[in-house]
């Protein structure tokens, strides 16, 4: 392969890259409209006389609840989840708590949504005290709140692995199919006859006279 040829494929493979990331970013944002949480039950500053058994989360659009996260903790920072997040109808969410004392609590989520998009947000409120919460300090970040948060790989990002794989595959291929160059022979010193005294050439060339 020539050099002209050989640079084409490189160019060629990086935009076939650029073109999938550009499709991929298109498809993760092709709902117009961004994502968002439209209200939480118990709301921010909510002062409930009883303890809820739920907090639930009314959605613009549907949400992964696999992916999704929502933790309640009490003013200690002590987890009161009563098992995991799950859906609550199609734009809904829904985390079972169990709270047993008096007292101030949070509301951390990450949502992810079917779109790709994602929010995050922090609430307070108070159950039992007959007054609004007071602040709580180090509420862990929703985004990185426990080791359960870890997710999988995204299918979209796996796709994109898959073809820039796919495009190394095919410009080492076309590396690796550069013909051999036909390399000409050094060029023999002509040498001096010992009998006829005359320079004799190259095999397939006449002595010189």
């Amino acid at each position: 392969m020539s050099a002209g040829r050989r640079t084409l494929a490189i160019v060629t493979a990086l935009a076939s890259v650029g073109v999938a990331l550009t499709v991929a970013a298109v498809v993760r944002q092709s709902d117009g409209s961004p994502a968002r949480v439209l209200s939480v039950d118990p709301g921010d500053g909510a002062a409930l006389a009883s303890a809820p058994d739920a907090v639930v989360l009314r959605l613009s659009t549907g949400a992964d609840s696999a992916l999704s996260h929502v933790t309640v903790r009490d003013n200690a920072g002590n987890a009161v989840n009563d098992g995991r997040v799950r859906a609550d109808g199609k734009t809904g969410l829904r985390q079972p708590v169990r709270l047993t004392d008096p007292g101030d609590y949070s509301i951390a989520y990450h949502i992810t949504f079917s779109n790709g998009q994602d929010a995050t947000g922090i609430l307070r409120f108070s159950v039992g005290t007959g007054a609004p919460p007071q602040g709580i300090v180090d509420v862990p970040d929703p985004i990185l709140d426990d080791a359960d948060h870890a997710h999988g790989i995204d299918p979209l990002g796996a796709t994109l692995l898959v073809i820039d794989g796919l495009v190394l595959v095919v410009v080492l291929a076309l590396l690796l199919r550069r013909p051999a160059r036909h390399r000409r022979p050094p060029a023999r010193a002509p040498t001096v006859s010992a009998t006829s005294g005359h320079l004799d050439g190259p095999p397939d060339e006449p002595a010189g006279r």
